[in-house]
């Protein structure tokens, strides 16, 4: 981009804020205040037909005469990015838009909007064959979750802005939490914010309180008000997110203990663990049809889900508590579907 057209650009109205156009005559006569060199009308018009095929300007006709303004978000880096993205980085950002499925990425990626507008301009010009291609590879790629498909509660864009910017500034976070057994709860508190998690569809923020040793989690869709403090906070050194997500395991739900988990598998259930095992000190073997595969876990109840989810293609054999345990459900179970 020249620096003619970063002039062209910062006269022009922005589309995002104002909506009204300017005239290439009334531009020309902008920008040729703090011109160092002469600029011709022609030579105006000439940069804004360029700066509209890049996706920058958007261009309006009255009666015999053109108008222009700078497309909405179409400023610093997208504005620098658009006369001279490749197809390459045009697709990359495409396909970062289209496959970040976690809503954390979503939200976060607003700030991005301009360039993937950008980047969706370029890939509707191809200027030759190969560039065809490009253009056609995103509706060829697609990503599905493995999981049962549910439809998770939304967060709300503007609060997520406000306590993002709250943990990044380690400002105090005034708030008022609806959690499901009070649900009309009016009474706001205040907390450290010390981070953000996402777990199976659901944004967590991690929050501390002034006088308590252990934080809080708080699910971000409960939240109904939020306002970041002027007052900062010192963020906590003995703190660290990824021990209390990776090894605290705070969000396997009611954590108990590592044990020892055996289990026998039927029916090829459990051949992906060979491959994506559930411990890093797991062994297997097999024994006819059936693999048998053992490691340290920990028991919560998001594993007990787990084990369920295999119905009769799993055996606990150890520990004995945990056997025990779905044996007796196996039971009821079977009191309920017996008859």
């Amino acid at each position: 981009m020249s620096e003619l057209d970063r002039e062209i650009m910062r006269v022009l109205p922005d589309g995002a804020t104002q909506g009204n156009y300017l005239s290439t005559p009334e531009i020309h006569q902008r920008v040729v205040q703090d011109a160092l060199e002469p600029v011709t009308v022609r030579t105006i018009n000439r940069h804004l037909t360029r700066l509209a095929t890049t996706g920058l300007v958007e261009m309006q006709e009255r009666g015999n005469a053109l108008e222009w303004r700078r497309k909405a978000g179409a400023s610093g880096m997208a504005a620098r990015a658009g006369a001279m993205m490749t197809f390459d980085e045009a697709l990359a950002l495409q396909t970062l838009r289209r496959f970040s499925s976690r809503q954390i990425p979503g939200l976060v990626a607003d700030a991005l909007s301009s360039m993937f507008g950008v980047a969706e301009a370029r890939l509707q010009r191809p200027n030759s064959p190969n560039e065809q291609h490009y253009s056609r590879w995103a509706s060829k790629v697609a990503v599905e979750s493995g999981g049962f498909a549910l439809s998770y509660p939304v967060i709300d864009r503007e609060l997520f802005a406000v306590v993002s910017k709250a943990l990044f500034e380690e400002r105090k976070l005034e708030m008022v939490y609806r959690p499901r057994h009070n649900a009309d709860n009016e009474t706001p508190k205040v907390v450290l914010p010390l981070g953000l998690v996402e777990v199976g569809g659901l944004v967590y923020l991690i929050g501390g309180t002034e006088g308590k040793q252990e934080p809080t989690m708080y699910r971000m869709d409960r939240l109904w008000q939020a306002k970041a403090l002027p007052e900062a906070f010192s963020y906590p050194a003995t703190f660290s997110l990824e021990q209390y997500v990776k090894q605290q395991r705070r969000f396997d739900f009611m954590v108990e203990k590592e044990v020892l988990l055996k289990l026998k598998f039927f029916d090829s259930a459990g051949d992906h663990l060979l491959e994506a095992p559930m411990a890093m000190d797991q062994k297997d073997s097999r024994k006819g049809d059936a693999l048998y595969v053992q490691g340290t876990v920990m028991l919560s109840q998001r594993l007990r889900w787990w084990l369920r989810s295999f119905g009769p293609n799993v055996e606990v054999l150890g520990p004995a508590s945990l056997r025990a345990e779905l044996v007796a459900e196996a039971a009821r179970l079977y009191g309920m579907y017996g008859n």
